[in-house]
């Protein structure tokens, strides 16, 4: 990927990368943590994630950071926050290794300054990926909540300003419950859910025990009925867990054995949360439904259309990724970048790199500046069959098309031979490393 990377420096040269970006560094949210339960005393809780990104060939540092809470925790509610190196550059979040601490902050009022922060350097055209982290407190208010946040104003870089790529990160919120410290019981999940196809109940089913604090077996439960549910926010968007009559199982001396569980899509990374009343919630390993589809193409599902110059079209195209036969794969999240075929010569301007969300990438802004006739548009991403669309006229007010009329009304739109083709092998590059994760490395 760093070979690739200096080739399209070679090919595009810095000023067309700054010109479409400028030598910014650009802030976006990456995969943040199921919204969930954390007890009193728990640490290293991941909060949230976010990446900085260099879309030039310059450097910077990164040199501090400003952690905003928009739920109702105080300072008394937790020890320290972190924050962490994405040292694998794999969006997961791994405290035990190789992912390492680079800057923290005791307890205090928020929003909360680092007051301890090794400083990062960043390659120029290269992604960082960080997670925060908080230790909560072992008195911490039960019911109180962190949802955590940065904003530009929050990042502080050494030369370059910062500014917002697409997606504010906001963490998911986190609820305080009762914990080892507050003497509250738990649910520990002792087998994991796994051989799971769609529509088809799992070849190995859960099973959790009931546990003390202290760890130790309720053997005297036969009582406390245990609620299985696909965790927020992960696997397939609208899948279920059935069938009905599975989702709740009664302990019989302090363990819960569960049957006949299944998940209706195909699906990564999904876990199951585990509830009871007076119980810490617990939750399985992730697992996969079956095997998801891969990616292979580009579908347009909506065509362009209602095209006046220098005016965004009223109908904007739609993109969708799929698999070799057509369908939806609702896993994938390339980016998906946009080019101008044909016409007479116009600029096609607006967002021209958008990352799929569920294997769909919508544009919402593309116009072109010059009336004409014949045009269309070619959508593209790493390793999948561009897709083309059809071929529409550029209308000239009061009715008709012609070629006339020169460059303005752009609005800092890039042409389709030059800046138009800077982004679209940006967008390649971007999309080849999946999600925000490209060929950051360490000096």
């Amino acid at each position: 990927m760093a070979k690739l990377l200096l080739v399209a420096l070679c090919l595009l040269g810095a000023g067309a990368l700054s010109a479409q970006f400028g030598d910014e560094n650009y802030l976006e949210a990456t995969t943040q943590p199921a919204t969930g339960n954390v007890q009193q005393g728990a640490t290293q809780r991941h909060c949230l994630s976010f990446a900085l990104m260099r879309w030039t060939s310059n450097s910077d540092t990164f040199q501090g950071l400003t952690v905003r809470n928009t739920g109702t925790a105080q300072a008394a509610d937790y020890a320290q926050i972190q924050l962490w190196w994405d040292a694998n550059d794999n969006d997961v979040f791994e405290p035990s290794g190789p992912d390492t601490v680079v800057g923290s902050a005791p307890s205090g009022a928020f929003p909360r300054t680092l007051t301890s922060m090794t400083p990062q350097g960043h390659a120029g055209l290269s992604v960082y990926n960080y997670f925060v982290t908080v230790d909560v407190a072992a008195g911490a208010t039960i019911g109180r909540t962190f949802i955590l946040e940065v904003t530009v104003t929050d990042v502080v870089m050494l030369t370059y300003p910062v500014v917002l790529f697409a997606t504010p990160p906001v963490g998911t919120t986190q609820t305080i419950t009762a914990g080892a410290a507050g003497g509250s019981n738990q649910i520990v999940v002792t087998q994991q859910p796994g051989g799971a196809q769609p529509a088809t109940a799992f070849t190995t089913q859960p099973v959790v025990e009931l546990r003390t604090s202290a760890g130790a077996l309720l053997t005297g439960d036969s009582t406390t009925i245990v609620t299985a549910a696909i965790t927020a926010g992960t696997g397939a968007p609208g899948a279920v867990l059935g069938p009905a009559g599975s989702l709740t199982a009664q302990a019989s001396g302090g363990v819960v054995t569960f049957s006949g569980l299944m998940i209706d899509l195909t699906g990564a990374n999904y876990t199951l949360t585990f509830t009871a009343t007076n119980f810490a919630d617990g939750t399985s390993a992730q697992f996969d439904v079956g095997t998801p589809p891969t990616p292979t193409q580009l579908g347009i599902t909506t065509q362009p259309g209602g095209a006046a110059p220098g005016v965004a079209f009223t109908t904007q195209p739609v993109v969708q990724i799929q698999d070799n036969t057509g369908a939806l794969v609702t896993t994938a999240s390339h980016f998906v970048a946009v080019s101008l075929n044909g016409g007479s010569g116009g600029t096609l301007s607006g967002t021209l790199i958008v990352q799929a969300v569920n294997g769909v990438a919508t544009f919402t802004d593309l116009s072109i500046n010059q009336a004409g006739t014949g045009y269309s548009l070619t959508f593209s991403a790493v390793n999948l069959t561009s897709a083309t669309s059809n071929s529409f006229d550029v209308a000239a007010p009061g009715g008709g098309s012609t070629g006339g009329g020169g460059g303005g009304g752009g609005g800092g739109g890039c042409s389709a031979n030059t800046e138009g083709n800077a982004l679209w092998l940006l967008g390649l590059l971007a999309a080849a490393a999946g999600t925000f994760r490209t060929t950051r490395r360490r000096a």
